[in-house]
């Protein structure tokens, strides 16, 4: 992760948590470089790649659907 004031390529997690949504990480984050602090937040994408090589995003319906 770079970090967004210096854009130093090496940044230190301090404290990870779920989000309330629980869809996504925050990452409380700080650079060793400039010493300043900020955070991120991490959202996973789900996809199912096909027999054929296609890719498309999961979809929980379709799943519980059997399609």
């Amino acid at each position: 992760m770079h970090c967004p004031y210096c854009r130093h390529t090496d940044t230190r997690v301090l404290d990870s948590r779920v989000a309330e949504d629980g869809t996504s990480i925050r990452r409380r984050r700080s650079c060793p470089e400039c010493e300043k602090r900020f955070t991120t937040v991490e959202q996973m994408q789900l996809t199912v790649v096909k027999r054929s090589g296609a890719t498309e995003p999961f979809n929980r319906e379709k799943v519980i659907a059997g399609a």
